[in-house]
């Protein structure tokens, strides 16, 4: 690949090099998204790549909600309702990143080694960079509770107007079951945002992997996604990318930093794998010497 805006990395060392060259950009907190495969892959939460299920968001977490009460206390918010389903997998309007560059690059070799991988490095002012418990982040995220139909085209732009129409009050409704006193002063350009959100440290996972979340409002439509401000991508854009192939030897140098599904991933039943795995490629190692 010869094109000049990407930059082809083989090591950690050549990796970290391409970063200690980018500067952060003033007033804004660095970010790092890795993927599998660079060609494939858009910028976008998982709700949006299936129109099944974003026509059925809000059931989708009822469902779960109902299955699995007890880990949906009502002392839970709906963002962090949000958080703990997409930590099992359940599509969300949520977007994994991380501050932990290293992080990042293990997520880009985990699977598919044979696919070239990617860094996306993100510089999100920090205004945009928001607490769990920010109205803003209630607001954004209770956009996943509205139906499908939920359009902002024929709405008035006129705060107090807006915040008049039937959907709208659906929609505070909901979020004043999070913040009772949260006050109808919605402007209707908030729900179209994407937002940098720093969630709660009480899951062991996003504590060991840095994490923090991108929170995705709609593009008018709620069948259309915003879209991440351009100006917050450093690389992953048609400036700059950094990618890279060599998979395999990377995650075992990332191993060196501490970086690894062990590491990464505490629950239970990512310990046991990666156990059985080590253990399976010694008896393989001492098998081929004999």
């Amino acid at each position: 690949m010869d094109d000049p805006n990407f930059i082809r990395v083989t090591s950690v060392a050549e990796f970290v090099k391409e970063l200690a060259a980018l500067r952060l950009r003033d007033d804004c907190m660095r970010f790092f998204r890795g993927h599998a495969d660079f060609r494939r892959y858009r910028i976008r939460p998982s709700i949006y790549r299936h129109r099944s299920l974003l026509s059925n968001e809000s059931s989708l977490i009822q469902e779960a909600i109902i299955r699995c009460p007890a880990d949906f206390p009502d002392s839970c918010t709906f963002f962090e309702k949000l958080v703990k389903l997409q930590h099992y997998d359940l599509p969300t309007r949520l977007l994994d990143v991380t501050s932990n560059a290293l992080a990042a690059l293990y997520f880009a070799c985990r699977e598919k080694e044979r696919t070239t991988g990617e860094v996306i490095v993100f510089d999100i002012p920090k205004d945009q960079v928001k607490y769990y418990n920010s109205d803003t982040v209630a607001l954004i995220a209770n956009v996943a509770r509205r139906p499908y139909s939920f359009d902002l085209d024929d709405l008035p732009l006129r705060r107090d107007d807006f915040n008049k129409q039937p959907e709208i009050g659906r929609l505070l409704h909901d979020i004043k079951e999070d913040k009772p006193a949260f006050r109808p002063l919605i402007e209707k350009k908030d729900l179209t945002r994407v937002i940098c959100v720093r969630a709660k440290l009480d899951n062991p996972r996003i504590a060991r992997q840095d994490g923090a979340f991108l929170l995705f409002g709609i593009r008018d439509k709620k069948s259309r996604c915003a879209l991440v401000p351009k100006d917050w991508i450093v690389c992953g854009n048609d400036t700059k990318r950094i990618i890279f192939s060599n998979k395999h030897r990377i995650k075992k140098e990332l191993e060196q930093f501490g970086i690894s599904e062990q590491t990464l991933f505490p629950e239970l039943d990512y310990q046991t794998k990666s156990i059985v795995q080590r253990f399976k490629g010694k008896y393989r190692r001492r098998t081929r010497k004999t």
